[in-house]
This record gives structure tokens, C-alpha cells and sequence, in this order.
């Protein structure tokens, strides 16, 4: 008969179990940094598309938006609204709009001047303040200002236009709005190399007054 006491005697349905304890090699460690490295350095340049290019369809939507406000103010209130702007060097810039033909200047801040900007009594102006992506705004071609028809939402004066210039920190993707005589805002990239997804490149008539305005 077997002594189960005995000295390499084991109870019945239990099982000899060697656990062997195992850390990582130095070479694993350095092909598990280089790893991370090489996933950080392709997803970085895909970040940073991505964001500039919510830079600059964040700060064309919301120009568009106040410009088409300004627009409808004209035809809800059947009245004239002039919308005007001014873009000094760097990212100072702003764009308001006014009760009547008479254009405001969107840089004052003092509500009781004739000069403020202001629909009604509220003040109506966008400007570098707005975004914290203050200095997306490249440049601005047009007379400095154009009134919105209450009629119909056309502009007044069917030679006046508005074109603006949106580039990203990088330069790489670029927006332009454009408000042609019908009172409509397009949004539109000026070329195929800077093209932001999601919108079409320009007309040839856009790119080449965008041209004369930066020369």
C-alpha cells in the first residue's frame, strides 16, 4: 500500500503546476518604443491636417453665417442693412453691419456712436475676437462695404461684391468666401493644392479677382 504522506506523494486529482515567471527583454522593450515612435510620427501630420482644416471651415461658417443673418435682417425688417469691414495688418479685422445705407465702422465699441455697429438695438459685428483662431483671415477684396436690398436680399448696387481669403496656420488648406451680386455667400477653395474636403475649387472669374485684390 502507497503512504500518501510519503515524501513526492500527491493528492489524487491535483497536478504538479510549475509556474515560470517571465519579464520582457530588452530588445522587446526597444521594438515597443520604436513602435509607439513610428504610430506617433503618422498619426502627428494627420492631426494636424485635421485641425487646421477645422480652423478654417469653422471661421468661414461662421462669417457665413453672419453675413447670411444680416442678410435675412434686411428682408425680415424691410429695410436696408449695409454690411462693412475693415482688415488691418495681421489678424485685426472685423466685419459688422448697420440699419440703413450708411455704413458703420465695426471697430467701434462705444454703442452710443453714430459710427456703431448695431441691427435694431443689438450690436451685429464678427470679428478676430470671435475665433480663437484669430489670425485665419488673410485678406478681403471689395469697396469696404455693400447694402442688402429688403426687397428681395439682392445687393443694391449690382457691381458690389465681397471676397475674403481663409488659410490655415500652415498655409496648406485654404477657403475663400465670396458674396456675389445676388447676396449669395459661396465658400470655395482657389486652387486644387489647397483644397479643404467637402468644398469645390472656385470659378476662374473667384480666383482671378482674388489675384488683383492681393496684388
Amino acid at each position: 500500500m502507497i503512504d500518501k504522506s510519503a515524501v513526492g506523494a500527491r493528492p489524487r486529482g491535483q497536478s504538479l503546476n510549475f509556474t515560470r515567471h517571465r519579464g520582457f527583454s530588452m530588445i522587446e522593450l526597444m521594438m515597443s518604443v520604436v513602435l509607439i515612435a513610428v504610430s506617433a510620427a503618422l498619426a502627428i501630420p494627420s492631426y494636424r491636417d485635421m485641425v487646421e482644416k477645422r480652423q478654417v471651415t469653422h471661421g468661414a461658417e461662421q462669417i457665413a453665417s453672419f453675413i447670411n443673418l444680416a442678410q435675412g435682417a434686411a428682408m425680415k425688417s424691410n429695410e436696408v442693412i449695409t454690411v462693412s469691414w475693415t482688415h488691418a495688418d495681421g489678424d485685426d479685422w472685423c466685419v459688422g453691419a448697420v440699419s440703413g445705407d450708411t455704413a458703420c465702422n465695426c471697430t467701434v465699441t462705444d454703442t452710443s456712436s453714430d459710427s456703431y455697429c448695431q441691427i435694431g438695438t443689438k450690436g451685429f459685428v464678427i470679428d478676430n475676437s470671435s475665433s480663437k483662431d484669430r489670425d485665419i483671415l488673410h485678406s478681403i477684396a471689395g469697396d469696404g462695404s455693400y447694402a442688402f436690398d429688403p426687397v428681395r436680399g439682392l445687393l443694391v448696387d449690382l457691381d458690389d461684391s465681397m471676397n475674403m481669403e481663409l488659410r490655415s496656420h500652415s498655409g496648406d488648406f485654404r477657403l475663400n468666401l465670396m458674396v456675389n451680386n445676388t447676396g449669395r455667400v459661396i465658400l470655395c477653395s482657389n486652387s486644387a493644392d489647397h483644397a479643404v474636403p467637402g468644398y469645390e475649387v472656385c470659378e476662374q472669374d473667384v480666383d482671378v479677382q482674388l489675384v488683383e485684390a492681393e496684388s
